[in-house]
C-alpha cells in the first residue's frame, strides 16, 4: 500500500505538471483537459494499483481521489512558479516595471489573494472535481474489468459434447 502512494504521488505531481503545461500552452477548453488529466491519472493509478496489490474497493477510491488531489495541488503549483518565472522577466526586461513591482514577486497567499474572485473559484472547484471524478471512474471501471476477465479466467470450462 505505501508503495502505491508513494509512485502514485509521484504519477500526481507529474500530471499536475502536463496539466499545467496544457493550460500555460493555450489548450485549455474548459472541462476537456480537466477530464484528460483525471483519465490519465486514472489509468496511472489503476496501473499502479494493480502492480501493488491493491484489490479493496474502498482503498482504491480514497487513495484515487488522494492521488488526484496531489495532481490539483501540483498543477496549481506548477502555474505559480510560472507566475513567478513571468514576473522575473518583466521586472529585468522592463526597468519602469521594476519601478512598480517589488523586489521579489508575490508569495503564493499573495498570489492567491490577487488571483481570487468567484468567476476563477468555481473554474478550480470545476477543474478539481472533474479530474477528482474522471480519475476515479476510470479506477473503478479498470478494477471492474480486471474482475470479470479474473472471474472469465478462474471459471472452469464445460467439456463439449
Amino acid at each position: 500500500m505505501k508503495r502505491w502512494y508513494l509512485s502514485g504521488i509521484a504519477v500526481g505531481a507529474v500530471v499536475g505538471w502536463v496539466a499545467a503545461k496544457c493550460y500555460l500552452g493555450g489548450w485549455a477548453p474548459v472541462g476537456f483537459v480537466s477530464l484528460a488529466v483525471g483519465g490519465c491519472l486514472g489509468l496511472a493509478a489503476g496501473q499502479l494499483a494493480h502492480l501493488a496489490g491493491v484489490l479493496g474497493r474502498k482503498q482504491l477510491v480514497i487513495g484515487t481521489v488522494v492521488l488526484a488531489l496531489v495532481a490539483v495541488f501540483a498543477e496549481h503549483a506548477w502555474l505559480y512558479r510560472d507566475f513567478r518565472r513571468q514576473w522575473t522577466e518583466a521586472r529585468a526586461r522592463d526597468p519602469q516595471v521594476a519601478l512598480f513591482r517589488p523586489e521579489a514577486p508575490w508569495s503564493p497567499a499573495e498570489y492567491l489573494r490577487h488571483e481570487w474572485s468567484p468567476g476563477r473559484l468555481a473554474f478550480w472547484c470545476v477543474d478539481a472535481t472533474l479530474i477528482v471524478a474522471s480519475a476515479v471512474g476510470v479506477v473503478l471501471a479498470r478494477q471492474r474489468q480486471v474482475a470479470k476477465s479474473a472471474s472469465q479466467a478462474t471459471r472452469p470450462s464445460l467439456p463439449e459434447s
